[in-house]
């Protein structure tokens, strides 16, 4: 828990054109959500049922002309606008080709073969992904940060990577080069 420094050197020190990355970590704390959610796999969809959503946010890089890497008080800040935003809503992969989704004027009805839910709009966050699974909820947080964090100054930064803890042994990982 809290914020944690990481150094690796992918050259002998000894050697010329040594490149130091560092990395800075954001997690715990409130850095979480709760959200209700089911996905679908192999024919099958889930029960309802919701998890008390951990997440943690790695950026890896050089440090800038500050000697940071990333200010944690941005990535804490912009990581957390997220989590408000998916937090105490059902989870609504608009892309899932196995749910029938009608949107209604004041609510999303989902259908799985004999299965219906019927939510009120404003309980529902609707989501670019094809599944709510900790994979992809990684993989959507990830590129959600990424948009909000290109308006401050990244030049040295490599990577970036997110997890999302569904239960204290159960975490997914998303990790995107920067440099690309």
């Amino acid at each position: 828990m809290g914020i944690k420094h990481y150094i690796r050197e992918n050259e002998d020190p000894g050697m010329a054109g040594t490149q130091i990355l560092r990395k800075v970590k954001v997690e715990g704390g409130y850095l979480n959500f709760s959200s209700a959610h089911f996905i679908t796999y192999s024919g099958k969809c889930e029960r309802l049922h919701g998890h008390n959503y951990g997440v943690l946010v790695e950026v890896e890089g050089e440090l800038g002309p500050d000697n940071l890497v990333f200010d944690f008080t941005v990535l804490k800040k912009r990581t957390k606008e997220i989590c408000q935003h998916l937090d105490h809503r059902f989870l609504l992969p608009l892309h899932n080709d196995q749910l029938d989704l009608t949107r209604l004027v004041d609510a999303w009805e989902i259908r799985f073969r004999e299965k219906r839910y019927v939510f009120p709009i404003t309980d529902v966050v609707e989501l670019p992904i094809e599944n709510s699974t900790a994979e992809l909820l990684a993989q959507y947080i990830c590129e959600e940060l990424c948009n909000v964090l290109e308006e401050y100054p990244r030049a040295g930064l490599h990577s970036i990577m997110v997890g999302v803890e569904e239960a204290p042994t159960q975490m997914a990982y998303y990790q995107k080069d920067l440099r690309l």
